[in-house]
């Protein structure tokens, strides 16, 4: 089964990281992948292990998820319960390192299967290249927009009492 797993320093506090990757009201201003994601019984999105999550990605691919594990800020892992026909098997987790005070080690690891069939090679194939392109989009987006609010929170307010 191949495994797909791509990491990228993040210049921020680790615990604002991983809120934003798991904030559902921001996901689509960073998210390359995921258009629409929501829980399955319909409620506000909490994660713990057994929660359900369904996602829309852009290129239609939908997907119901179950979470596994959650150690937050830590990581996140997650495997499909519900998906295409062509995927037999596909999961995920997402880890946050710190790396000193402001910054973060976010890995992004997929391991997918491809059910059996005569285009199997080539749909593995496929998979791979699209799965690794999407994973590295996401972390592009995921790191500009949290550096964003990173600066964007590290800046002073006005000055006060200031004349000329």
């Amino acid at each position: 089964m191949p495994i797909i797993e791509l990491a990228m320093m993040i210049q921020a506090p680790r615990d604002v990281v991983y809120s934003i990757s798991q904030d559902f009201s921001v996901r689509s201003e960073w998210d390359a992948f995921a258009v629409d994601l929501e829980m399955a019984d319909g409620t506000p999105y909490l994660p713990w292990p057994g929660r359900r999550i369904r996602v829309r990605s852009k290129p239609g691919i939908d997907m119901e998820m179950e979470l596994v594990k959650v150690e937050a800020p830590a990581c996140i892992t997650m495997k499909m319960v519900a998906g295409p026909s062509y995927l037999r098997k596909f999961a995920g987790s997402w880890s946050f390192e710190d790396v000193g005070e402001r910054a973060v080690l976010v890995r992004f690891r997929y391991l997918l299967a491809i059910r059996r069939g005569g285009l199997r090679k080539f749909a593995e194939f496929f998979a791979i290249w699209y799965f690794r392109r999407a994973v590295l989009r996401r972390l592009m987006g995921l790191k500009r927009y949290c550096e964003r609010i990173s600066k964007l929170n590290a800046v002073p307010g006005p000055l006060k009492n200031f004349t000329f």
